[in-house]
C-alpha cells in the first residue's frame, strides 16, 4: 500500500484550500504574463539585427526569465512557494543581465558575456577530457563520489572538435577576441565575472547596487539565496497554542502572495526591457494589453 503523508507536516490537499483566495489571482496572472512574454520573444528575437551572435545574451536572458517564472507559477498553483524561490533568485539575475546590457557599451558588455560563456564551456570540456589534467582531477573526484556507484560518464567522442569550435570564436571574430583580451587580463588575478569585464562591478551585490538594485539584493536576495542554499532556520520554526517549539507544515502559505509579486514584477520588467530595444513601436500596444489582461489581478494582488 502507497504511504500516506503524514499530515500535520503534509498535508497537499489543506494548503491548496488555504491558499485558493491567492493562487486564483496570482496563477492566471503568471500565466498570462508568460503566455504574452513567449509571443514577446519570438517577435524580438525575429528583428534582431544585431552582428552575429551580438543579441544572443540580451535574447537567453529573456527567455531564462520566462522560463524560471513559468516554473513558479506551476509551484504557486499548488502552494509551494519556498521552492519555487530559487526560481525566482534566477529570474533576478537574468534580469540584472538585461539592466547592464541595455545600460551602456551594448556590443561590449554582450560578448563579455559571450566570452566567459564560452570559457565556462571550455572548462566543463577539459573536465570530461580524461587526458587533460583537469579531466584528470575530475575522474579522481568522480572515482571517489558515493554517486560513482549508480552514474557513469557516457563517451564523448567528437568532445576534442567541440573544443576546438569554441576555441576558434575566440580567435577568429573581432568581437570574442577584444572581449577575451580583457577576460585574460583579469584572469590573471583570479576568474572574472561577465560584468566585472571593461571596469564593470566586482560582484553581484555591487552589480545590483550599481543598477539601483541594491535594496532589493540587500533585503531579497540574501534572503533567497539562505533558502536556496538550505542555510534557512527561522522559516521551519514556530510554536503551539500552547507556547512549546514546533516546525511549521511544508507548503506554507505564508510567502506565496509575495512572491508570486515578485515574479510578476521581474517578468513585466524584462519584457519591457526587451520589447524596447527591438520592438521599441509596441510600447503602447503592452501598455493596453497590461491595462486589458494583468493591471486588475497584479493590483488585487499587491493589495
Amino acid at each position: 500500500m502507497p504511504t500516506k503523508q503524514f499530515e500535520p507536516l503534509l498535508y497537499r490537499e489543506l494548503r491548496k484550500i488555504e491558499a485558493k483566495e491567492v493562487i486564483e489571482i496570482a496563477s492566471p496572472l503568471l500565466q498570462e504574463e508568460v503566455n504574452y512574454a513567449t509571443h514577446a520573444f519570438q517577435r524580438c528575437q525575429a528583428s534582431s539585427t544585431g552582428t552575429k551572435d551580438e543579441d544572443l545574451p540580451l535574447l537567453v536572458s529573456y527567455l531564462h526569465v520566462i522560463e524560471m517564472t513559468d516554473g513558479v507559477e506551476v509551484l504557486i498553483s499548488q502552494s509551494c512557494p519556498i521552492p519555487a524561490i530559487p526560481l525566482l533568485r534566477s529570474s533576478f539575475e537574468a534580469l540584472l543581465t538585461i539592466d547592464y546590457i541595455l545600460e551602456a557599451d551594448y556590443q561590449r558588455r554582450a560578448f563579455a558575456w559571450l566570452v566567459c560563456y564560452v570559457h565556462e564551456r571550455l572548462n566543463q570540456y577539459e573536465m570530461l577530457d580524461h587526458s587533460h589534467p583537469r579531466g584528470k582531477e575530475f575522474s579522481a573526484a568522480l572515482e571517489a563520489d558515493e554517486i560513482s556507484e549508480y552514474f557513469k560518464l557516457p563517451s564523448f567522442p567528437n568532445l576534442a572538435q567541440a573544443i576546438q569550435n569554441l576555441e576558434s570564436l575566440l580567435i577568429d571574430n573581432p568581437n570574442y577576441q577584444v572581449a577575451d583580451l580583457e577576460y585574460q587580463r583579469l584572469k590573471s588575478r583570479r576568474k572574472p565575472n561577465w560584468y566585472s569585464l571593461f571596469g564593470g562591478p566586482p560582484d553581484l551585490r555591487q552589480l545590483a547596487r550599481h543598477l539601483n538594485r541594491g535594496a532589493q539584493y540587500d533585503i531579497l536576495y540574501r534572503h533567497w539565496s539562505q533558502i536556496s542554499h538550505a542555510g534557512d532556520l527561522s522559516r521551519f520554526l514556530t510554536k503551539t497554542s500552547e507556547g512549546s517549539p514546533a516546525f511549521k507544515p511544508l507548503r506554507n502559505p505564508e510567502e506565496l502572495k509575495h512572491i508570486s509579486v515578485m515574479a510578476s514584477s521581474f517578468i513585466l520588467g524584462a519584457t519591457k526591457k526587451i520589447l524596447g530595444k527591438f520592438r521599441a513601436g509596441e510600447m503602447a500596444s503592452l501598455g493596453r494589453w497590461y491595462v486589458r489582461e494583468a493591471r486588475k489581478r497584479h493590483v488585487v494582488l499587491t493589495n
